[in-house]
């Protein structure tokens, strides 16, 4: 459909299209719409087919406009944006509609287009990601972890000392930070030993007894897991219900062989811990470098992001918690946290296919099917159970999206340079 346009550029990737289709277009439509009815409609006093123009003009005037206008709105838009050249990422807002069967249709089209990308900087990066090494210290601490975690504690008449767990009562007195919310916690049990919050009580608990009471006044680091108390000095009144101790139990065969039928000493369990290190270390080491990668090449290479696709992913966001909170949401507070992270992660998934594209980047079958068979693998699953399991869950195209990013990653990587540094203790699993 040949049209006529106007176009103006806005702000970003704004543009609104002034749009006119010819007076012979609009009568033509309407002819074509007429006739359609004439041929199907059904009027009292006249055969299927037969009724005259007038009648059906009469009749069914609204509908024709109202069927008129849409073919011609959606015909004439997309001619115009063909003839512009543009590559629309929204549907577009339609306002001053200039539509009568007597005259030429005008109105405006405001759409957002793709972003013009102009790659600046992708390859020979400066990138950092942790080292994968395992400390020796590391696979002691999680041995005595899990030792721990697989001992018992037996109550005992006594004060409470060093590496006791001290049943307690706590009841808030002052709050510095104002954020604890409740004035009491029943029956939290405490362990006395090391660490930022544990040191603290060990030494204002130590020496305590069984229904004893005393005031301890704890300073929580500012980034302690449980955010009411981050940052804050809390004082508590704490009553005493119960101290035991910690029996340990017997480092020996019978208790190795429970993490695996060939382990039976203490060297193969260590063994065990430390391929266990280094697996959670390598992976955390290559999240990290994944992250880095992403915020080095969003920062180097800038663009506008049209404000619909933001809008649409926070939508979208919203609409999930809904249907998973029944409903329940605060959207404004979704909306703000989340736009930060919808903003990034549209960002790179543009840079992501644009690099793809420069580099002839694809996701192959064959990389599809080294994907396929490490997921049977995980899963205990033969090939084709996993090929069937990805393919009734719709999750073939997830597969592609992150066999290609990965490939991206590593493209990026290979031609950066990356250091290692130094990576601190990696701690026991919860």
């Amino acid at each position: 459909m040949p049209v006529t346009y106007e176009m103006t550029e806005g702000e970003k990737c704004k543009r609104t299209l002034k749009i006119e289709v010819t007076h012979d277009l609009v009568q033509g439509k309407f002819q074509e719409v007429y006739h359609k009815l004439k041929t199907e409609a059904i009027i009292p006093g006249f055969r299927k087919g037969k009724a005259p123009l007038a009648a059906i003009k009469s009749r069914f005037a609204k509908t024709a406009t109202k069927d008129v206008l849409e073919d011609l709105l959606d015909e004439s838009y997309a001619d115009a944006i063909a003839q512009a050249g543009l590559d629309p990422v929204s549907h577009p807002k339609i306002i001053d509609i200039d539509f009568a069967e007597d005259k030429p249709l005008i109105y405006t089209a405001e759409l957002e287009v793709k972003p013009v990308i102009k790659l600046e900087k992708y390859t020979g990066l400066t990138l950092k990601k942790p080292d994968d090494q395992v400390k020796e210290g590391e696979v002691i601490e999680l041995m005595e972890y899990i030792r721990r975690k697989n001992s018992s504690l037996e109550s005992v008449d006594r004060p409470a000392a060093e590496h006791d767990f001290v049943t307690a009562d706590l009841e808030v007195i002052s709050d510095s930070g104002s954020t604890v919310g409740e004035k009491e916690f029943k029956e939290v049990q405490l362990e006395l030993t090391a660490g930022p919050v544990a040191e603290q009580f060990l030494k204002q608990l130590a020496g305590i007894k069984v229904d004893d009471q005393r005031e301890v006044e704890v300073a929580y680091p500012p980034d302690h897991f449980d955010k009411r108390f981050a940052g804050s000095t809390v004082k508590f009144l704490a009553r005493i219900k119960a101290i035991k101790q910690l029996n340990l139990i017997p480092m020996n065969e019978e208790f190795f062989k429970q993490f695996g039928d060939k382990i039976t000493t203490e060297e193969q369990f260590k063994e065990a811990l430390r391929e266990d290190i280094r697996q959670r270390k390598t992976k955390k080491a290559n999240e990290e470098l994944r992250e880095e990668v992403i915020k080095e090449v969003i920062d180097k290479n800038r663009f506008d992001l049209p404000e619909s696709l933001v809008e649409r992913f926070l939508n979208n966001m919203v609409e999930d918690y809904r249907e998973r909170n029944k409903g329940k949401v605060d959207e404004e507070e979704l909306r703000t946290y989340y736009r930060p992270i919808g903003i990034r992660q549209i960002r790179w998934d543009i840079l992501l296919r644009e690099i793809a594209e420069k580099e002839n980047i694809r996701a192959e079958q064959a990389d599809i099917d080294v994907w396929l068979q490490r997921f049977a693998d995980n899963y205990k699953m033969t090939l084709e159970e996993a090929r069937k399991s990805v393919t009734d869950n719709r999750r073939i195209a997830d597969v592609k999206e992150t066999i290609l990013e990965h490939k991206v990653i590593e493209f990026i990587t290979a031609s950066s340079t990356v250091e290692t540094v130094f990576s601190p203790l990696v701690g026991p699993e919860e």
